[in-house]
């Protein structure tokens, strides 16, 4: 610490220098006091002495042995008559002429005694003269002067001024030790004061101020020790508070970006920095789309909600001013949430209805055709009934066929779906479904191309996992034209077991990807007879891979086509 900035050297400093006035000022006024006090003294002698004098002339003595007699009271005497000429003096002096001054004569005169001190050019030193009349029957006669030098009442004086000033520096000195104690006493529990603000200030509550004294320094104590509790307790509160929106924060699904006026951004939590990712650093084509939502919100001052589209996605944004305690407008909060995959799945269960409608329109037409025609006798031959039963037989099946996928997914998405594990040899799985599906693939003459590595058994349920290949293969077959190939690999990992199956189609949109697994997703739009699907395969492949503690992906190849894999685990 800096000791000009100390407040014990500002103590010591302020009591020191009062101590230094205070005895200054004693000093002068004592001073003056006892020169007063002197000097008057002296006056009063000689005014005495004086009239002794004139009273011993007044009764016949010899004037000039009585003015002699004044050297023995420290004093020089002249008589001079009413004109100020001097009829007699002391031996010690001669004096030639006037004696005193006219105005001093005058006054003389009327009866009054004179008394004067500073130069006097006879003796050419600082004397103290005193003329008093002398009074007869028929008036004032003359006067007596009286002069004493001042040398002897000055060196009284300085006397007294040494002996002050020694008192003075004696108790300058007792002074300064004092203060510099008392200053030290009172400035400790300021100190200690002092140093509790700044550990609280770097948020240190710990340190108490001990004080004992019941004064306001002992009352400031207490309460810089009530203000570091209530503190402390606050800070700690706000701490909590501010932990646990951080974890609300942070557990959101939803972003969340706070603007203030100016639209910086004043917090952001990682939901909102994944949703768009460069919103940190300011990112123009962020900005621009959230500006004018933001200048309206602050025009308005009114909450308002939208949907943007941003690189592909679709974002739920709802805005949300902040006002002060004094309703002026601070902040606004952005909420944000990509709303994508709810909107694509919207969009996919309205295609659904449109394709069951579709799926079930179509053959229950056929059926109804069929029937009508069989019931009504316009089959002429056995060969044309046959076709005709075989039609309906047909749309019957592919009824039953998407029923039994739709019963089966409710199934496995209620959790009703009993997985039987056994040891299972994919080996020997792939080579039974590739036997199933070859009339399908050579239909199309689509190559099927078998890539299994040495490979150990798996725990699985072996009817569950064919189901899995039969689904696979068949959306292969239906998405690849004709003339082509289909690769089912094998190899395992770490893990587990990966299988996948490779077409040679047109492939998937990237933006489609993460959505191919979902319930009623299907890639060609168009309801065709001859790629149309319920859309629940893929669905149904998923959910008995992830009731194996698998997983599912698919990727489009370099070369054309997709891949659908799926990972079992050893101990699945």
């Amino acid at each position: 610490m800096n000791p000009k900035k100390s407040i014990v050297t500002k103590l010591w400093l302020y009591m020191t220098v009062l101590a230094i006035v205070a005895l200054l000022f004693s000093g002068l006024v004592l001073s003056s006091v006892f020169e007063d006090f002197y000097f008057n003294l002296r006056k009063n002698e000689m005014i005495n002495e004086g009239q002794q004098l004139i009273s011993l002339i007044l009764g016949g003595a010899n004037p000039s042995e009585l003015l002699d007699v004044s050297k023995f009271i420290n004093a020089y005497a002249v008589l001079i008559d009413r004109q100020g000429l001097i009829q007699a003096s002391s031996n010690v002096i001669k004096f030639n002429g006037i004696a005193i001054g006219p105005k001093e004569l005058s006054e003389v005169l009327k009866g009054n005694i004179v008394v004067h001190k500073g130069h006097t050019p006879q003796f050419n030193a600082s004397m103290l003269t005193v003329a008093l009349p002398i009074r007869t029957e028929a008036g004032v006669a003359g006067g007596l002067i009286l002069f004493s030098p001042m040398s002897s009442i000055e060196d009284t004086v300085w006397q007294i001024r040494r002996l002050i000033l020694s008192a003075a520096v004696i108790a300058v000195l007792i002074s300064t030790g004092l203060s510099f104690v008392l200053s030290k006493t009172v400035s400790k529990p300021l100190v200690q004061m002092k140093k509790a603000a700044e550990e609280m200030a770097r948020g240190e509550f710990k340190s108490k101020v001990d004080v004992d004294s019941e004064d306001e320094i002992g009352t400031l104590a207490k309460t810089i020790n009530y203000l570091s509790d209530v503190l402390n307790e606050n800070i700690n509160a706000l701490d909590q508070e501010k932990k646990q929106l951080q974890n609300v924060l942070l557990s959101m699904t939803d972003g969340v970006v706070t603007f203030d006026t100016a639209n910086q951004i004043i917090m952001a939590n990682p939901q909102a920095l994944e949703i768009m990712p460069t919103i940190k650093e300011h990112d123009n084509s962020y900005l621009n789309i959230l500006e004018p939502l933001l200048k309206h919100v602050k025009d308005s001052g009114e909450y308002i909600s939208e949907e943007l589209r941003i690189n592909g996605r679709i974002i739920s944004t709802r805005l949300t001013p902040l006002f002060n305690e004094n309703q002026q407008l601070w902040g606004i909060l952005v909420v944000l949430k990509d709303v994508t995959r709810e909107r694509k799945l919207e969009d996919l269960r309205k295609e659904f209805l449109g394709d069951i409608s579709h799926e079930l329109r179509t053959p229950l037409t056929y059926l109804q055709g069929y029937t009508e025609a069989l019931l009504d006798g316009l089959v002429e031959n056995r060969e044309e009934h046959d076709r005709y039963l075989n039609v309906i037989l047909e749309e019957t099946l592919r009824l039953r066929r998407l029923v039994d996928e739709l019963l089966q997914l409710s199934h496995i998405e209620a959790g009703h779906l009993n997985i039987k594990k056994d040891r299972v040899s994919i080996k020997d799985l792939i080579e039974r479904v590739s036997k199933k599906v070859l009339p399908i693939c050579d239909d199309k003459n689509i190559e099927l191309k078998i890539e299994i590595e040495d490979i150990p058994s798996i725990t699985a349920d072996e009817d569950r996992i064919e189901q899995v290949m039969i689904n696979l293969i068949d959306n292969a077959v239906r998405y690849s034209s004709n003339d082509s190939k289909i690769i089912i690999k094998a190899q395992s990992c770490k893990e587990g077991i990966i299988i996948s199956v490779k077409d040679s189609g047109s492939g998937i949109p990237e933006d489609e990807l993460p959505f191919i697994w979902e319930r009623f997703y299907k890639v060609d739009k168009s309801r065709t007879r001859q790629k149309s699907g319920t859309g629940l395969g893929l669905a149904i492949v998923k959910k008995i891979v992830e009731l194996h503690g698998g997983r599912v992906w698919a990727k489009n190849c370099p070369e054309g086509g997709a891949e659908f894999s799926f990972l079992m685990p050893w101990g699945a």
